[in-house]
């Protein structure tokens, strides 16, 4: 699903990026062009690999309720990031607003963490283990948006959202192949386990990735 969803996201790029050339231009220099000069992009695929793998690690060892509450954690280590990285400047104003959206959120997944199901941690899951993977993916999450955005907005060569997420995309495709082969494809082998429920959230995933460079 992830591998489609970057899929998505590299077939959308190319296509807003040919549809924006100016007269005389040529589609397939260019996005050679973009693929050779890909090397920054292909550092945040490997973080957002490593991200995803350890959301697995975490589920495999604590419930969905703790992963939950632990992953809003997101909100502070995105704007931690931003005053360090981009040296920006927040008041106690703002901050209090960052731990108020951070509690909102928590309120509003409450019938998720609060069910009976969800209180127990998988069976021979290790706390530990799981607490430390989403805490780490947490952080990264924080730094890669930040470093998504610095590259956006201070890198010399000037490359637009859509440029810069077909360089993504390419990137992260190779790293999701690997995971697939080196699982042998899963339980459900290479093609199998695909439902209309599966289809939308590898769109879901596609659209959310290419919202979030909007928003930048």
């Amino acid at each position: 699903m992830l591998l489609v969803g970057e899929i998505i996201k590299f077939v959308y790029s190319a296509y807003k990026i040919t549809s924006d050339l100016g007269p005389g231009e040529k589609p397939v220099p260019k996005l050679r062009y973009l693929l050779k000069r890909s090397s920054k992009m292909a550092v945040l695929a490997g973080i957002y690999g490593a991200m995803n793998i350890l959301s697995f690690v975490s589920l495999r060892n604590i419930s969905a309720g703790m992963f939950t509450v632990f992953a809003q954690l997101k909100i502070l280590t995105t704007a931690t990031c931003s005053s360090v990285m981009l040296r920006r400047s927040y008041s106690m104003t703002k901050w209090r607003a960052l731990i108020s959206l951070m509690m909102g959120v928590l309120l509003f997944s409450e019938p998720i963490w609060n069910k009976a199901d969800n209180s127990k941690n998988p069976e021979g899951g290790n706390v530990i283990l799981g607490t430390a993977a989403v805490l780490i993916e947490v952080t990264l999450s924080g730094f890669a948006s930040i470093c998504f955005e610095k590259v956006i907005k201070t890198d010399p060569e000037q490359l637009g959202i859509w440029e810069r997420n077909y360089q993504l995309a390419f990137g992260s495709i190779p790293i999701y192949i690997m995971f697939m082969l080196w699982e042998d494809g899963g339980v459900a082998g290479y093609f199998g386990g695909w439902s209309v429920v599966a289809g939308i959230l590898a769109l879901l995933g596609a659209a959310g990735g290419m919202l979030v460079a909007l928003s930048i």
